[in-house]
């Protein structure tokens, strides 16, 4: 018999080792697999121990573990895309994140890339977020199928919206008192709004409250006042730019309504 049928008839049948760095088993590429039902190999293209079945090879994979997100809030209606860093456990190549809404729905993030197995970078569509399923999971599922959950997570937050056209106000009379204008914003979280002024400057004697009404008794002489307000949601904001224009005149009213009363 010649060495070489020695070596391909020798078996093993119960063997123990005895060492302690560990018993080493076939490695390669996928490219490389065999195709004999029970053997166990490490596969050197995905990073994991798999064996074959009786019609496929299956991964050796550990459920995944979600313990932390860099950034928790999205503005669903700012547009483009929002950048996750996710950061966990057992975290390796081809594992996917996908979000999951309050009542079960769920979308994937439209890229994911495992940086290491402990951080995956997750970039997602604002818009695929939507109040009313806030807050979201963070799950991780493997190829295999096992998963790893961080709930309720993100929030939705979006930015309130002008109803105020921007540009001219209108016009006020000089010593004319009372509430002149009333800005109006709208918050699709119905948060409360609140308004200052970013820069410009209101008519002499006026000023604007939280509550976005300008109000006072005008000063000065005639002009255009150019100002920007900041409506303020949250931690949202948005900015408009207003004018308002006073004049000289002369008043038959009782200066209430903010109007030019120029009839008698």
């Amino acid at each position: 018999m010649t060495k070489a049928r020695d070596i391909a008839d020798f078996k093993f049948e119960n063997i123990t080792d005895i060492g302690t760095e560990g018993t080493r088993v076939a490695s390669g590429t996928t490219a490389q697999r065999g195709s004999t039902a029970g053997q166990w190999r490490f596969n050197t293209t995905t990073g994991k121990f798999e064996g074959r079945n009786a019609g496929s090879f299956v991964s050796l994979e550990v459920t995944p573990t979600v313990t932390s997100v860099d950034d928790a809030e999205v503005d669903s209606g700012a547009g483009g895309n929002q950048t996750f860093v996710i950061t966990g456990a057992n975290f390796n190549s081809g594992d996917i994140a996908s979000f999951v809404g309050t009542e079960g729905s769920n979308f994937n993030a439209s890229s994911t890339t495992v940086d290491s197995a402990t951080q995956i970078t997750a970039v997602v569509a604002k818009s695929n977020f939507i109040n009313s399923k806030e807050p979201y999971d963070i799950k991780i599922t493997t190829s295999g199928g096992l998963s790893g959950v961080l709930d309720n997570v993100i929030s939705v937050d979006n930015s309130p919206t002008w109803s105020t056209s921007a540009g001219s106000l209108g016009t006020i009379g000089i010593n004319h008192s009372g509430n002149h204008f009333t800005l109006v914003a709208t918050d699709p979280d119905s948060d409360a709004i609140t308004y200052a002024v970013q820069s410009g400057s209101l008519p002499t004697g006026t000023s604007l409250s939280t509550a976005g009404v300008i109000s006072g008794t005008v000063g000065g002489s005639a002009a255009t006042f150019s100002f920007t307000v900041r409506a303020t949601a949250n931690s949202k904001t948005v900015d408009r730019t207003f004018t308002i224009t006073t004049e000289l005149a002369n008043y038959f009213g009782d200066g209430s309504d903010g109007a030019l009363d120029t009839t008698p």
